[in-house]
């Protein structure tokens, strides 16, 4: 078993912000990430990579657990509405300390934050000190973005960001052995949902204690 996908993408679902990753940050992620990796890039979204007639929440932990990196573009109910999202990224902060992922390494994290809104006060202490790619001013979707200076802009940014989450992937550590096996893979599944039970306080989501795969 080797890993699945070079990038999980991590959002919260709403007209809006499935328009935006569709429509305009998806189509030039793919094409940047592309001259900079030495194989197209495999990216896995929710909404097309689940395969119909399977269990949606293992099939999304798959996915997620065999993925070589993670951008996940927050808004302010990413955090505090989506126990979906929260899940995904607390399983991605546990793999960053199965890994030993760390500043100064290579790579120095598997996660790649974008802020796509204003997150709202509480913000969850597990946060509060990672850094973050700031893209609140193309949060806008429709046909005048594409005509205006600021889609310009925007695909400057993202061509200059992109080198960073593919110095992710092409520095991405070797899979872990347990990921390797069927023993291993239940091992690392019961550790990863440990991680959930103890680090979701931390988040003000309207459901407490469901946080499992």
């Amino acid at each position: 078993m080797e890993y699945i996908n070079d990038v999980f993408i991590s959002y919260k679902r709403g007209w809006i912000n499935e328009q935006w990753l569709e429509q305009i940050f998806l189509p030039h992620f793919k094409e940047y990430l592309n001259e900079l990796l030495p194989n197209p890039p495999v990216i896995f979204v929710d909404k097309t990579g689940l395969i119909a007639g399977v269990d949606f929440s293992q099939e999304l932990f798959r996915n997620l657990v065999y993925s070589r990196s993670f951008v996940s573009i927050w808004s302010p109910p990413y955090f505090r509405r989506s126990e979906w999202c929260v899940k995904e990224f607390l399983t991605m902060k546990y793999q960053q300390e199965l890994y030993q992922i760390a500043p100064g390494g290579t790579p120095p994290t598997l996660i790649f934050p974008l802020l796509l809104r204003k997150l709202i006060d509480p913000i969850p202490s597990m946060i509060q000190n990672i850094h973050y790619l700031d893209y609140c001013e193309f949060n806008v979707v429709g046909d005048p973005f594409f005509k205006s200076d600021l889609y310009l802009k925007f695909q400057r940014k993202l061509s200059e960001d992109v080198s960073k989450i593919a110095d992710i992937i092409n520095n991405a550590p070797a899979l872990h052995n347990d990921l390797k096996t069927s023993q291993g893979q239940t091992k690392i599944a019961a550790e990863i949902n440990t991680y959930l039970s103890n680090n979701e306080g931390d988040f003000n989501l309207p459901k407490q204690g469901l946080i499992s795969w």
